[in-house]
């Protein structure tokens, strides 16, 4: 992909994360959209996901810079694919959604909750989707290719 296209990729979800959550910390208390399943509900979340290091900002903004670091390598180092640049740009997007409101507030704003069969899943956001899609694309890819490879070695 050319770099230009990663940029402007990251940036917007970055805004469009930025933008949601200035939203929902002027505007939002709670909203039943779907009920005993689905609401958005204003959170204010000092810990990492499922309030690990709750509390632990400076230990989870380390965290955070390493990973970011990380990213970055891996994103310059693979552009020429595109699968790979598309999940580093979601997983950098949100790592750096969730990083700003840290380093500026000292906490993320979360606003997406749901509860399946009772059970009240954490309070999320658009930069943890991002991330966790991502994550996910890469494991895809690798297990795609680890899969073409063993069957190449079959022939």
């Amino acid at each position: 992909m050319k770099k230009i296209s990663v940029i402007i990729l990251i940036c917007s979800l970055f805004l469009l994360d930025l933008v949601i959550k200035f939203l929902v910390s002027n505007y939002l208390t709670t909203i039943t959209v779907i009920d005993n399943f689905f609401s958005l509900t204003y959170v204010l979340n000092d810990g990492a996901a499922f309030s690990i290091l709750a509390s632990q900002t400076f230990m989870i903004i380390l965290i955070t810079l390493l990973c970011l670091a990380f990213v970055i390598y891996e994103l310059k180092k693979n552009l020429n694919d595109r699968v790979e640049t598309i999940a580093y740009s979601f997983i950098l997007s949100g790592l750096l959604g969730n990083f700003v409101d840290r380093l500026i507030d000292g906490y993320v704003i979360d606003y997406l909750s749901f509860k399946v069969f009772n059970y009240n899943y954490p309070v999320f956001n658009l930069a943890d989707i991002l991330i966790v899609l991502g994550v996910i694309i890469m494991l895809i890819k690798e297990i795609g290719g680890i899969i073409h490879a063993n069957r190449s070695e079959r022939k």
